[in-house]
């Protein structure tokens, strides 16, 4: 079985990341979309990755915003920054085989993200991602039929650490952990699906990498969704095997 692709941040490795153009060009290379969601000043949900904007050599927190303030911003890149909402209107109607991944703020961008995604009818084409289990406990509870997914924080270097985690995610309904890519990836990926995870691995960006992830393969199990900025290049890749 083939992995699925998220293009990460959209085509981020050719359009400016989290942007509808970015998301537009990873519809049209076939691969699903992952992107980061933050709440603005007036609670709405905006597809952001980082906690601040700087503007004009000063950072200032994303949250002190409206979004209508935010519209009004010049950004260096000439970024428009999309509502989550917009996202889902503008794809919804091309959704064959496309799948959303959020990385989500917080435990209420979550809860509020699980509102929209119900109203757009769209809460089987999502999956949301977080690093915290307290956070996806609370999505749990609010949700039982949302996909989860555990994210391995970047510093570990180890997932045997994170051996005590693996209870607490089966209770909660989550069996895939996402781990970012490193040199360890083949000690890692065989250690999840040991314990009978199902493994994504964010962060796949060079060729070399590429092929060594689509390599990996224990008990008959492969990786299940790669995320990268350069998805035709992944698809090349499979399409060559």
């Amino acid at each position: 079985m083939k992995p699925y692709i998220f293009a990460h941040r959209g085509a981020s490795g050719y359009e400016i990341e989290n942007t509808m153009i970015s998301f537009k060009k990873a519809i049209s290379m076939g691969a699903g979309i992952e992107t980061d969601i933050r709440a603005t000043k007036d609670k709405k949900l905006i597809c952001f990755h980082d906690r601040y904007f700087k503007i004009d050599n000063k950072y200032h927190p994303v949250r002190k915003f409206t979004f209508e303030e935010i519209k009004k911003i010049k950004f260096a890149d000439e970024r428009v920054i999309p509502l989550v909402h917009e996202v889902f209107q503008v794809f919804k109607n091309n959704l064959n085989n496309i799948r959303f991944s959020f990385d989500i703020e917080n435990k209420e961008v979550g809860v509020k993200l699980l509102t929209i995604a119900e109203k757009y009818a769209l809460l089987n084409k999502i999956v949301i991602t977080d690093r915290r289990l307290k956070v996806l406990s609370h999505l749990r509870n609010i949700n039982k039929k949302v996909k989860l997914i555990y994210t391995l924080t970047s510093n570990i270097s180890n997932i045997k650490y994170e051996a005590q985690s693996f209870k607490k995610l089966k209770k909660l309904d989550i069996n895939i952990i996402n781990l970012k890519f490193s040199r360890h990836i083949e000690d890692l990926f065989k250690i999840v699906v040991e314990n009978d995870f199902n493994c994504y691995v964010w962060g796949v960006n060079t060729k070399l990498g590429m092929k060594k992830v689509l390599k990996l393969n224990n008990y008959n199990k492969k990786v299940a969704a790669i995320y990268t900025d350069y998805p035709d290049k992944l698809f090349n890749l499979i399409m060559e095997e």
